[in-house]
């Protein structure tokens, strides 16, 4: 990192002590446990812990200087005194992009942000030097955290926002102040927070009131309510598309599923129309496939350089993460969980199974506000159409999902990976596809971990 204390007080205030011209920074860190010489240390006040208590260790660990909300009288380093430490370290990452000068590409959406990044990441990395946030660190923190370890060299740096509140937009669009801005999609997600579906809509295509001088906008047409509040910002967005009928210049569809969890899907850019197996399957990835390509082609790539990319892409643990184990076919996709996710999960692991059985092992999808009821009764009325084998619950609204599905007795309660375990053994199911899939704090992939564990054990072997 080449900046200097002085520029961090003239990024925060416009001012700088004499003398700290010569004060260089080597990282910038908000825990004290992981700060080195050199290092300025932001005191963020969170909800759990307060940085100002560990200034102290800070300091012995080599801190260069300190960015606090506090007064600080004791401390013998310089101090950086601000009104909202958390505000400041955006401050901060946004210098630090405008120092680099590399071009940014922000994606936002409710589902599909971090399969988009990891997709695009691969796709630019064949020609071009690139970043990225590590998993979804896409908050307040996580973005300029990320932010700072992307370096100067780089050309491309590709960072996800996430939101969960009204006016969350609002504080993260300006530290990436993008050059491209993405909308992967908009669904139910955030209900707490945002409301209601155009809440989501409007805060989302927030970002693209950030979007730089000459930017671009890339937003999915398949949604109205996104579509329509983009164009309200950008009057001609670029769109993409999974709909064939759809005139858009970049268009991607599923075709169907092939071996080990390997998809094949059809991809339209104004440089061709083919099809092609990419290590992935599903709609909602060719909805990421048709953004990607959007996106390469805006950055100079060809449609032949995103098939090309995506095709080394390895699945995330938790996302959709298809792990073979035996006959079984296990579907880890707990990373997280809300309808248009779970949707597209359910109905994408019931393609796969075909004629094989289907089990889905479901679990709460939490924040969504006055309408979880109503949703988690939805839930419940798509399973019933599904109609899988078996079908396993666990979290509070089991009795939502049962209302909405309508068969009680086809719906087995399960509060811990040993009551599953247990139903499981009782069924002797062979063969099967089973989709463990819900909110995160759920922590469902113990589920999916325990079944994968008793069948790798069971003398069947598999692979992951």
């Amino acid at each position: 990192m080449n900046l200097t204390l002085a520029d961090v007080e003239r990024c925060l205030s416009g001012m700088a002590e004499e003398g700290h011209q010569d004060i260089a920074i080597n990282s910038v860190q908000t825990d004290s446990r992981t700060v080195e010489k050199g290092d300025l240390f932001f005191c963020i006040d969170g909800d759990n812990f307060d940085g100002h208590e560990f200034a102290e260790q800070a300091i012995k660990n080599g801190a260069a200087a300190i960015v606090s909300a506090q007064m600080m009288p004791d401390v013998t380093i310089p101090v950086i005194m601000v009104r909202d430490t958390t505000h400041a370290l955006g401050q901060v990452a946004a210098c630090w992009r405008d120092t680099c000068g590399a071009k940014l590409v922000a994606v936002t959406g409710t589902a599909g942000k971090t399969t988009v990044k990891e997709m695009l990441f691969a796709v630019v990395s064949q020609k071009l030097t690139a970043a990225k946030n590590y998993r979804n660190f896409n908050n307040q923190i996580g973005l300029p955290m990320s932010m700072f370890k992307a370096n100067c060299e780089q050309d491309i740096w590709i960072m996800e926002l996430g939101i969960s509140q009204t006016g969350d937009m609002e504080e993260l669009a300006p530290i990436a102040s993008p050059d491209i801005a993405v909308i992967t999609n908009i669904g139910p997600g955030h209900l707490e927070g945002l409301g209601d579906e155009a809440g989501v809509a409007l805060a989302k295509t927030t970002l693209l009131k950030y979007l730089r001088q000459g930017g671009s906008a890339i937003v999915s047409a398949d949604y109205p309510l996104l579509w329509d509040a983009a164009r309200e910002i950008v009057p001609a967005p670029t769109a993409f598309s999974t709909d064939e009928g759809n005139n858009t210049s970049y268009v991607a569809s599923f075709l169907g599923t092939e071996a080990e969890g390997w998809g094949r899907f059809r991809l339209r850019t104004p440089e061709g129309d083919g099809e092609f197996t990419a290590p992935f399957c599903g709609e909602h990835y060719a909805e990421n496939l048709a953004c990607v390509a959007a996106v390469a082609h805006e950055l100079g790539l060809s449609r032949e350089d995103v098939i090309t990319g995506v095709r080394t892409i390895q699945a995330d643990s938790q996302r959709f993460c298809c792990k073979l184990s035996g006959d079984v076919m296990v579907i880890d996709d707990t990373y997280n969980a809300n309808p248009l996710s779970m949707a597209r999960a359910i109905e994408t692991a019931a393609q796969m199974a075909g004629d094989r059985p289907l089990v889905l092992v479901l679990g709460d999808m939490r924040e969504l506000g006055a309408e979880a009821t109503q949703r988690h009764e939805e839930l419940g009325a798509l399973v019933k159409g599904i109609a899988p084998t078996a079908f396993f619950y666990k979290g509070d609204h089991y009795g939502d999902v049962i209302c909405g599905s309508g068969d009680a007795t086809k719906a087995v309660s399960v509060n811990t990976p040993d009551d599953f375990m247990d139903a499981w053994r009782d069924m002797g199911l062979t063969e099967a596809v089973v989709l463990v899939k819900g909110s995160r704090s759920l922590k469902m992939e113990e589920y999916a971990n325990a079944l994968c564990k008793v069948l790798g054990n069971s003398g069947n072997g598999g692979k992951g």
